[in-house]
């Protein structure tokens, strides 16, 4: 899967229905987005804090839009917050979306969802594993996917990665991974090279800003 991190924003505002719109124009097979609390309670679809929903997409208006599409959803929670976990499972099951909508975080911000699953267990959580050579010593806990690769807003973090990261390792991660039950997706990859490294290594699901590039390196990769 091509999956748009937060739609498709060199035209749009990121997590905006234009930008989701477009992202579909430009023939992604999924989105990621963010969902957050406010601090009167709501919950609305944006990556920074803010303190009230003005202007913002709803949770309840992005389900809508979810329903009315016939793809997947990332959804990326930006806190713990058991209230924004059982609002969004809410809506998940309100409208039998567990094979659509996916919950994904980092490890502080994805420990309520995780401990979720014994309860919900349509539920499709994925880990942002920030250090996977980790894993080989302690293994992540179980949930439908872990999800690795850099930041391209975080400084060295793409070259950090690659020199930690060798392809020989990349392989072993991904089977180890799905050894371990995993599903293995990639993130945020922008770069034709990149998505190489990625494809390689046989690992498809990749989330990225560049959905031309990808959607490139995909066409290249398919006919080898």
């Amino acid at each position: 899967m091509i999956i748009a991190h937060r739609g498709y924003a060199k035209n749009h505002p990121e997590n905006t229905i234009a930008a989701f719109d477009a992202a579909f124009m430009a023939g992604v097979d999924a989105i990621e987005t963010d969902v957050r609390e406010v601090p009167d309670g709501s919950v609305v679809v944006s990556h920074d804090p803010v303190q009230n929903a003005n202007g913002l997409l709803s949770l309840g208006q992005l389900f809508d839009y979810i329903k009315s599409k016939q793809t997947s959803f990332f959804l990326e929670l930006k806190t713990a917050s058991p209230v924004l976990l059982e609002s969004v499972i809410e809506r998940i099951s309100q409208n039998n979306l567990w094979e659509r909508v996916y919950l994904i975080g980092f490890a502080s911000r994805i420990k309520t969802a995780l401990k979720a699953q014994d309860k919900h267990l349509k539920l499709r959580v994925c880990q942002i594993i920030m250090i996977p050579q980790l894993s080989f010593l302690k293994p992540p806990k179980k949930s439908y996917a872990v999800f690795f690769g850099w930041l391209d807003g975080i400084k060295y973090s793409k070259q950090l990665f690659k020199i930690l990261t060798p392809k020989i390792l990349l392989h072993r991660l991904k089977r180890y991974y799905e050894k371990q039950g995993f599903k293995v997706m990639a993130g945020v990859i922008n770069d034709e090279k990149g998505f190489k490294l990625f494809h390689d290594a046989g690992i498809y699901d990749i989330f990225t800003d560049e959905v031309e590039t990808a959607k490139l390196c995909r066409k290249q990769q398919q006919q080898y």
